[in-house]
């Protein structure tokens, strides 16, 4: 199976091969599956561009600056996004947008891609974080996209 953005339409979608397609080989829309491509369904949703990076100064070696980058996953007009998926991984991804947020001005968001149809439990730990920081967070599984604020509660059965 194979999913990019359609030139044409703008659409994200996967092609599934002999098994769904019919002889014009038609697509289906289906919800992406690793990090990139929820990256990429995300910022074609949110008008955002993906894989951008800042530089800046951490020091000085005599003369020479010393300079380091910091690559971030979405960048819109409005926010910083740093994505994961719903896997321990994802923890460090507010620490990643509040930094690239200094850097750009920019509002810092996170995202979690939900790849299990459950509200888990790193999605409750960077949550909780995101919204004792007053980062914006939200919860995509590909298709929708929800952004969830501070009085909402999750729970398993509650999507």
């Amino acid at each position: 199976m194979g999913c990019h953005k359609n030139s044409k339409t703008g659409d994200y979608h996967c092609h599934r091969g002999n098994s769904s397609s019919s002889s014009s080989g038609s697509t289906v829309k289906a919800a992406p599956r690793n990090e990139a491509s929820f990256n990429f369904a995300l910022a074609t949703l949110l008008g955002g561009q993906t894989e951008v990076s800042y530089s800046y100064n951490y020091g000085q070696s005599g003369n020479t600056p010393l300079t380091a980058s910091v690559r971030i996953d979405i960048v819109t007009d409005e926010y910083v996004i740093e994505g994961g998926l719903d896997k321990r991984s994802s923890l460090d991804s507010i620490q990643q947008a509040v930094f690239a947020s200094t850097l750009s001005g920019k509002e810092p968001a996170v995202a979690v891609y939900d790849t299990d149809g459950m509200w888990g439990k790193y999605e409750q730990r960077i949550w909780t974080v995101a919204n004792e920081l007053g980062v914006k967070f939200f919860w995509f599984d590909g298709i929708k996209l929800k952004l969830l604020k501070k009085h909402e509660t999750r729970t398993n059965g509650n999507q």
